[in-house]
């Protein structure tokens, strides 16, 4: 009786499906949160890295609500200022 060998290949196949998979999650955490999409995206695609730095993306400030709310108060300041309290 003749036994199988199993295919190398096929024990690639779930850690790149991870891979694939924390690299576009890094991709669009990137792009919702304003940062460097190909920095992001580069480091969510690094074996073993790339669980860390799925981790801390997630916890990362969001740009794009710090830039508007920043914007917010300096026009609350400026309105203000030209009033008589």
């Amino acid at each position: 009786m003749e036994t199988q060998t199993p295919d190398p290949l096929l024990g690639l196949i779930f850690p790149g499906f991870l891979w694939l998979m924390t690299g576009i999650a890094a991709y669009l955490l990137a792009k919702e949160k304003g940062r460097n999409v190909v920095l992001w995206t580069i480091l969510g695609l690094v074996p073993i890295i790339n669980f860390g730095a799925i981790m801390y993306f997630i916890g990362a400030s969001n740009r794009r609500l710090e830039e508007k709310l920043d914007e917010l108060l300096r026009e609350m300041r400026t309105g203000q200022q030209g009033k008589d309290i």
